[in-house]
């Protein structure tokens, strides 16, 4: 219960900066607050993809959070599957279940690598889309056109192209 008033904490106006009036807190184009980037990291660990959603990436919220919830779930399903192999063997010693037992635990092992992967790319992610909130995309290249004449019937066109880095 404790970690999940911290969590809450963390997370509110306050904890975030919104509401100061030092204009510290990141705003987005349209005037919105985002989270600085340790609290979207934090909220990243609490909930896989909830950090995203702060930032308002929902898409990749819900992207990170299917994997995450995937990875874990074959997880626990391998986990069951090695105990289960393995509590046979004890009982029978036949070398099959110890044959199941080995593919469970290797497929766990890695399940918990990718798991593990996926869990920083969520935190990495959530922290530094924090960070580039005020970063404006580049605008597109506009075409301009004009045609001016000089009241004798002669006149001339331009067309530009311009471009920003």
């Amino acid at each position: 219960m404790v970690v999940f008033a911290w969590i809450l904490a963390a997370l509110s106006p306050a904890a975030s900066g919104a509401g100061t009036v030092s204009g510290s807190t990141p705003r987005t184009e349209d005037g919105a607050n985002r989270p600085r980037g340790t609290t979207a990291m934090v909220a990243s660990a609490a909930h896989p993809g909830l950090g995203q959603l702060l930032n308002g990436a929902e898409c990749k919220a819900a992207v990170v959070c299917a994997v995450e919830t995937f990875l874990v779930a074959g997880l626990v399903v391998e986990d069951r599957r090695a105990r289960n192999s393995l509590r046979l063997y004890k009982q029978t010693a036949d070398d099959r279940y110890y044959d199941e037992y080995s593919e469970h635990f290797d497929k766990r092992q890695t399940l918990v690598w990718w798991a593990a992967v996926a869990a920083l790319y969520g935190l990495a992610d959530a922290y530094v889309d924090a960070h580039l909130v005020g970063f404006d995309d580049p605008p597109a290249p506009r075409v301009e056109s004009s045609f001016g004449g000089d009241g004798t019937g002669g006149g001339e066109f331009r067309v530009a192209l311009t471009f920003r880095f």
